[in-house]
């Protein structure tokens, strides 16, 4: 993938117009301008249309991943525009967005973008531990993707990093339930700590004086939120961070299509369970009718 994305860096034009006509939706062009107004006028139509549909943002549409009909959905990409159908279509829009690197977005668009994502929350309160130690253990894990945030707790020697992956692990299973979120489609937007109900308790000191000391809680405070690959790819700035992103975004679709056939086979299981169950009960009525 490597050798092919680079070559195909390479010998992107600009005004190839052709590449996502099976993977974008564009709406009838918005008179306002996106870009900078230097470089709005000599910006190609396609350029044009692909941070068009970055701004464009429907009003009404499904958040949550249906997996039950045959009703066509974006695994591991977000539900935003430009939508991914396919690691191909992905690493075109790494090609074209490298190739096209002098052009920027308006940072209001991306906020608009992240305020859309889904996100959870997790917290634990009333930890017996410093807010300011405790700090130092989440720092750790803020930023990154789940694995990633979970794998550098695994090796932080550090009292309360296992509770800071507890609580990860906790708010990534709360997303798997509401919305059929993977771990890999999720990545630390908040984890930081605050001052909990600290108990007064004394502190004896020299030449019979005494003084008070505090036994400090905190509480620790976690969001995750969605992976919006789009717009990661679009913010890396070396053609590395960008593999990296089209490494993680192939993971993640691997491991939403795992979730998705285990679950239409639990799904499956339970309807024969229940039809089991259905069955026995009708042949226990006609018995005891007879």
């Amino acid at each position: 993938m490597a050798q092919s994305l680079t070559s195909r860096m390479t010998r992107l034009a600009i005004s190839t117009r052709n590449i996502f006509t099976s993977s974008l939706s564009i709406s009838k062009p918005n008179p306002s301008p996106i870009l900078s107004s230097s470089s709005s006028l000599r910006t190609p139509l396609m350029h044009t249309n692909i941070l068009r549909s970055l701004s464009t943002i429907p009003k009404l549409q499904t958040r949550t991943i249906d997996i039950t009909n045959n009703s066509p959905d974006f695994g591991a990409t977000s539900t935003l525009p430009p939508l991914l159908h396919s690691q191909r279509d992905a690493e075109n829009f790494a090609a074209f967005v490298h190739a096209n690197k002098h052009h920027k977005v308006k940072p209001f668009i991306l906020k608009r973008r992240r305020h859309h994502l889904k996100s959870y929350i997790g917290n634990e309160k009333n930890i017996r531990h410093s807010p300011w130690r405790m700090n130092l253990v989440c720092q750790f894990a803020h930023g990154l993707t789940v694995p990633e945030a979970l794998k550098q707790l695994m090796f932080c020697q550090k009292v309360k990093a296992p509770l800071v992956a507890k609580v990860i692990r906790r708010t990534a299973n709360l997303a798997d339930i509401r919305d059929g979120f993977q771990p890999s489609q999720l990545e630390v937007s908040e984890c930081f700590t605050t001052h909990g109900t600290h108990l007064k308790r004394l502190k004896i000191m020299g030449r019979g004086r005494s003084g008070k000391k505090l036994r400090r809680f905190s509480h620790i405070r976690l969001v995750l939120r969605e992976i919006d690959f789009p717009t990661k790819i679009l913010e890396a700035t070396s053609i590395n961070q960008k593999r990296k992103w089209l490494e993680r975004l192939a993971i993640a679709r691997e491991d939403y299509e795992k979730a998705r056939v285990e679950k239409e086979e639990l799904e499956e299981l339970e309807r024969l369970a229940a039809e089991v169950a259905e069955k026995q009960r009708k042949e226990k009525e006609a018995e005891s009718a007879k």
